[in-house]
């Protein structure tokens, strides 16, 4: 493997080369580089079979900053913002990548007819922010929104009947209550003030800015662009075709191309990656579930579901990287809600087992909590973002008895069985106060055996986690001050952590490969129907919310 890294090494170097002598023929006419941000931006490639069409990128972002910085035509970066429906850890690696590259040298404007809270965000980041005249500002903040619809559930005749273990674990609360429970405020409360202090203090340092200056720009919202630029938040009136004379500042006046068009005019850099082991990439995501994983449908349908993590899969992904000499490390990359706690603790037990022989370092995305965190407890190192939501260390059990509903449709059920236990999952009958002391107990079990198995990982007593588990979500930011996490950062601060417990300088180049599980002789189904087996487990390790920036 080692010997046909080189060769493509030698292959693509031939090639650049060959390529950056062709286009070094056109004339010097400086260049700046149209990237239209817009869409999800996960970390990197994931495991979706080569005919599902993925989404850009961070790591492409990366790739093409990289190309504009290695050629000095290239005077810089004019970047817009479309659609962005990325997470906000996914928006801070993009952040991080923009930031990265303008500190190396690169010059970065933005252009912005309109943006949002999200959007700003990103394209504070530049050195010059420009908006059209008749261009709005709208700086909503952050906002978390609960529905709540256990009085309806209630008057149509389901009745929700679930353990929650602890008074964090908030799942079911949108089933089961009218309004939010105290820990539930204050957890959300809590989770939106560190989003909220982390994104002003952020942007009032790139802008130059008091953060209370920003504060009281975003209660104004939303501004004109003549009060953004007034507030400090934009610093020049344009239309787009008014660019290229702005950026000229007394200089030859430079040409604005799409990043299509550069990449076949710029020339790339050389591509030599030392010898030496290589650094494996196991993806975790979305909900976690026994059996198979299942890839993003081609077609973004309600009905067909999203992508899961099946155990069985990640776990053939860690083993062949175990047994393989070829890796020194892993990354196990974690965009997860958590689900299954069986298939949660059957995935922490890999890990557990491939850390023995090489270091496993998890990465959290977006989201990483309840069972997303329970995988990665027995990693050696935890890096997140601040705005990762992780934790909720807890666990929630039950099920939704319809038996009034149905009554009122006519519908009628005889149930016989054989085994006290053998209708107890039944949605037609509720439980009785020995099955719900039963599932209390197991639920109780599986929290504690979460708990212990934090406490192991992270090297801390049980009863410092319990302090800051029962259930509760809390931020990267706030995570790393519970030792829940050891660093907070982007994808390849990840990369350079596993670089640094391989022995190897963080600088030092090594192969990166996502690893896809060897296939199983079964494949189990796909779509929506693969996301209902996700209720039928009897304990779920999972966490629903999401933080929204407006």
């Amino acid at each position: 493997m080692q010997l046909i890294i080189r060769l493509s090494d030698l292959l693509y170097d031939g090639f650049v080369l060959v390529r950056n002598a062709l286009v070094s023929l056109f004339g010097p006419r400086p260049v700046f580089v149209l990237l239209e941000l817009a869409g999800p931006y996960p970390e990197h490639r994931g495991r979706d079979p080569w005919w599902v069409r993925q989404p850009q990128t961070v790591e492409d972002v990366r790739r093409q900053l990289g190309v504009i910085r290695a050629d000095r035509r290239a005077a810089g970066v004019v970047i817009t913002i479309g659609d962005l429906p990325a997470g906000l850890a996914s928006v801070q690696s993009l952040r991080q990548a923009l930031a990265d590259y303008r500190a190396r040298g690169g010059r970065i404007v933005a252009y912005l007819p309109q943006a949002t809270t999200r959007g700003y965000y990103l394209a504070s980041v530049a050195e010059t922010i420009v908006m059209p005249e008749s261009g709005t500002l709208d700086l909503g903040g952050a906002a978390l929104e609960v529905t709540f619809i256990g009085e309806a559930l209630g008057r149509a005749g389901v009745v929700g009947e679930f353990e929650q273990i602890a008074e964090y674990k908030s799942a079911v609360e949108p089933f089961t209550r009218r309004a939010m429970s105290g820990p539930m405020r204050e957890q959300f409360n809590a989770i939106l003030d560190s989003v909220f202090d982390d994104l002003v203090a952020e942007v009032a340092s790139s802008r130059r800015l008091e953060a209370a200056a920003v504060r009281g720009a975003i209660d104004r919202a939303p501004l004109s662009a003549a009060d953004a630029q007034r507030a400090g938040l934009v610093d020049a009136i344009l239309y787009d075709d008014e660019l290229p004379a702005h950026l000229a500042a007394g200089r030859r006046t430079p040409i604005i191309v799409s990043w299509r068009l550069a990449r076949r005019r710029l020339r790339r850099p050389f591509r030599w990656r030392f010898p030496g082991r290589a650094v494996a990439v196991v993806t975790v995501r979305g909900p976690i579930q026994m059996g198979e994983s299942r890839p993003q449908p081609p077609i973004a349908l309600p009905f067909l579901g999203g992508e899961t993590s099946g155990h069985a899969t990640v776990i053939r992904a860690i083993r062949s990287v175990e047994r393989n000499p070829l890796f020194g490390a892993i990354v196990l990359s974690i965009d997860s809600p958590g689900g299954s706690a069986l298939a949660s603790d059957l995935i922490w037990r890999a890990v557990v087992r491939a850390g023995r022989s090489k270091p496993v370092i998890a990465y959290f995305a977006n989201v990483a909590a309840s069972g997303g965190y329970y995988v990665a407890a027995g990693a050696h190192r935890i890096v997140a973002q601040p705005g990762t939501l992780t934790g909720s260390i807890g666990v929630i059990s039950g099920k939704f008895n319809v038996r009034r509903l149905a009554a009122r449709a006519g519908v009628h059920q005889e149930i016989l069985t054989r085994g006290e236990a053998a209708a107890m999952t039944s949605p037609f009958r509720p439980f009785s106060p020995e099955e719900r002391r039963r599932l209390r107990a197991q639920a109780d079990e599986i929290y504690a055996r979460f708990v212990d198995r934090v406490a192991e990982g992270r090297r801390l007593s049980r009863e410092q986690v319990e302090a800051v588990a029962r259930g509760r979500v809390w931020t990267g930011r706030q995570a790393l001050a519970h030792r829940l996490v050891d660093r907070l950062g982007d994808f390849y601060t990840a990369l350079d952590t596993a670089k640094q417990l391989m022995g190897l300088s963080p600088a030092r180049v090594v192969p990166v490969l996502i690893v896809r599980a060897p296939r199983a002789v079964a494949v189990g189904r796909r779509g929506m129907l693969g996301r209902l087996e996700l209720f039928g487990e009897r304990v779920l390790a999972l966490m629903p919310w999401e933080i929204r920036l407006r």
